[in-house]
């Protein structure tokens, strides 16, 4: 996992310029961080904010206050959008084979989770069956025992 923060790493460095490790307050470095914290928080599975924030050398609260501010700036920031949207689809392109592994391991979890749900269903309304069936048979053995006790015909005893 930590080879996808370095090749987000990597290409942002390639493409940007910039280093995201770097202790830099300029601007555009800042910039980096943010875009570096944001992909990789949303983007590479499995990091959360103290990971990505050991990768790069700064505290979890750091990277959580990259995140939001990123947020912000992809709304209100054209060349902060644009860089992002730059890095973000070449990393997915170059990401591709692992999402597409992720997606189809995704895919048989779900079936196996849907397998499980189908045969619980089926289980409950075999359950359901048996006791609508129960009852039927619960409910013929009342209509017997009432119709003997309605006609009241003496019962012959012989000893």
């Amino acid at each position: 996992m930590i080879e996808n923060l370095e090749l987000l790493r990597n290409l942002i460095i390639r493409n940007l310029k910039f280093d995201p490790k770097s202790k830099s307050r300029i601007r555009d470095v800042v910039d980096v961080k943010k875009i570096f914290c944001l992909i990789a928080f949303y983007e590479v599975k499995g990091f959360r904010y103290a990971k990505v924030g050991s990768f790069l050398g700064m505290n979890h609260a750091t990277v959580v206050h990259h995140v939001r501010t990123a947020k912000d700036l992809l709304r209100y920031d054209p060349h902060f959008k644009e860089m992002y949207n730059k890095i973000e689809g070449i990393f997915f392109m170059a990401n591709q084979e692992v999402v597409i592994s992720d997606i189809e391991s995704e895919m048989n979890i779900l079936l196996i989770k849907l397998k499980r749900l189908r045969q619980k269903r089926n289980d409950y309304l075999d359950k359901k069956e048996k006791q609508k069936l129960l009852a039927e048979f619960e409910s013929d053995d009342l209509i017997t025992t009432e119709t003997l006790t309605q006609n009241k015909k003496p019962l012959l005893w012989t000893n």
